[in-house]
């Protein structure tokens, strides 16, 4: 696995044509990392809204198996 990274890493530098010493490169990997740190924890706080809400539809009890949703629809638009 180590290896497969190393190989990724190398190709991607190559292909940017990056310093890997320059300031440049570090601010750029420093902004990588934050994007994928701020992604990862927007994806935990969605989780957690999305649990809530599913907590708030199981307290609301069993769904009526004789709702029929296009027929409510229908009716709301007249």
């Amino acid at each position: 696995m180590e290896d497969e990274v190393e190989r990724l890493k190398s190709l991607l530098l190559r292909m940017a044509d990056v310093d890997v010493s320059s300031d440049v490169y570090n601010d750029h990997l420093t902004t990588v990392l934050l994007r994928e740190l701020h992604r990862l924890m927007a994806n935990e706080e969605l989780r957690k809204r999305v649990r809530s809400l599913q907590e708030q539809v199981e307290r609301m009890g069993p769904r009526d198996p004789d709702f029929d949703m296009k027929r409510f629809m229908d009716e709301s638009w007249e």
